[in-house]
Formats: C-alpha cells, sequence, structure tokens
C-alpha cells in the first residue's frame, strides 16, 4: 500500500532517478499519514532494486521528490552502486576495493537501515 503510493505520487521513484541524500526525510513531511519507519524500510529496499542501483551507477545528478535537480552522485556512491551489483560471490576487482558501506557512506544516507527501527512483518512490507 504505502509503496504502491510512493511510486504514484512520485516519478521520481518510478523512473529510478538517483535519489536527493536525505529524501526520506522529504518523504516523511509529505506523507505523515504514513510511519516513519515504514517510510524509510521502502526507501531503503527501492535504493537497493537493481534498476536503481544502475541508475546511481551510472552517475549524473540526484533529485528530489518534485524531480528537481539536488546534487550530484559522488564517484564513491558511483562505485558502491556498482560493487552492490555484483553477484555476492564474485571476486572484487582490485585489492583497494573497500567494504560498500565503507565506500560511499552517502550511499547509506539514502537508503537508510531501519531494521532496528522497524521489525519485519513476516518478511513483507506493505506495498
Amino acid at each position: 500500500m504505502i509503496a504502491d503510493h510512493i511510486y504514484g505520487k512520485f516519478d521520481v521513484f518510478r523512473q529510478f532517478r538517483p535519489l536527493a541524500l536525505g529524501i526520506h526525510e522529504s518523504l516523511i513531511a509529505a506523507l505523515s499519514q504514513f510511519d516513519p519507519a515504514l517510510i524509510s524500510r521502502v526507501v531503503a529496499n527501492h535504493c537497493r532494486k537493481p534498476r536503481y542501483l544502475k541508475s546511481l551507477a551510472r552517475g549524473g545528478k540526484r533529485f528530489d521528490l518534485s524531480g528537481k535537480p539536488q546534487g550530484e552522485v559522488s564517484a564513491e556512491e558511483k562505485r558502491a552502486a556498482e560493487l552492490q551489483m555484483q553477484p555476492k560471490n564474485a571476486p572484487v576487482a582490485d585489492a583497494e576495493a573497500a567494504p560498500i558501506e565503507a565506500a560511499a557512506p552517502a550511499v547509506a544516507e539514502a537508503a537508510p537501515a531501519v531494521a532496528e527501527a522497524a521489525p519485519e512483518q513476516d518478511g513483507q512490507i506493505e506495498s
């Protein structure tokens, strides 16, 4: 339900464009009728989807809820997205590649980890 609402209301989600950092806070303010923890989980799930990671790996501008440019995807964020797209058992291309969390802390900000704040409900999120 909530995911459908977000994808229906905001083109930036439907188009899988790179999201502005902190967009979950804007969503929480815009959608006060929903639980903030669920909104954050929807954003986190969106940011883990292969289509979003491909968009992030291309780089370029980030976008706010209205589709206006707000910031740029950094080289570190592009690299982190590329690493996340690799199969789990694939060898790392170079020895300097750091864990994804260390390579791009801003990616973690764009897709907040809220597992502790909102326990899973039978492994499913309302959509």
